[in-house]
This record gives C-alpha cells, sequence and structure tokens, in this order.
C-alpha cells in the first residue's frame, strides 16, 4: 500500500494557514447576523404592514431559526472535525 509522502496534511481538505477554518466562519456568522438584522430592519419598515402581529412575529422566529440552522450547520462540521474524545 502506498504511503502519503512526508509533510503531506492529514486531510486533504486542510488549508495552509493555521485558523484559515476558524477565520472563515468567525467572517460567515458576523455576515450572517449582521445581514439577519438588516433584513429584520427592512422587514419592519417596509414588508411588515400588510401583516398581522402574529404573523410578523412568525417570520421574526422563522427567520430566527433559519439562521440557527445554517450557523449550526456551519460550526457543527468545524465541532466535529476539532472535537476531543
Amino acid at each position: 500500500m502506498a504511503q502519503p509522502p512526508q509533510g503531506a496534511p492529514p486531510w486533504p481538505m486542510e488549508h495552509r494557514y493555521p485558523g484559515f477554518d476558524m477565520r472563515v466562519r468567525v467572517i460567515a456568522t458576523i455576515i450572517l447576523g449582521v445581514g439577519w438584522l438588516i433584513f429584520i430592519l427592512l422587514f419592519a419598515a417596509f414588508w411588515a404592514g400588510g401583516y398581522s402581529l402574529f404573523q410578523d412575529i412568525v417570520i421574526l422566529i422563522v427567520s430566527f431559526l433559519v439562521l440557527g440552522g445554517l450557523l449550526g450547520a456551519m460550526w457543527a462540521s468545524w465541532g466535529m472535525r476539532y472535537a476531543r474524545w
């Protein structure tokens, strides 16, 4: 069986710069958080007039759950990669 060359990364997707994955995830988290806040403000300012209070609250909760799902999926892959059992 062929051995990988010395100095080869243990994972094929590993980048040269340590902390690259963490940096990308932090930047994406900040961008998604700010984007969610902008969406909520724009929704409240322009589109919420046609909906009842209950529907506005449901849209707020659903958008927050979508944000949480995206962030959870992104950070779960990082957490599973660097978990210490």
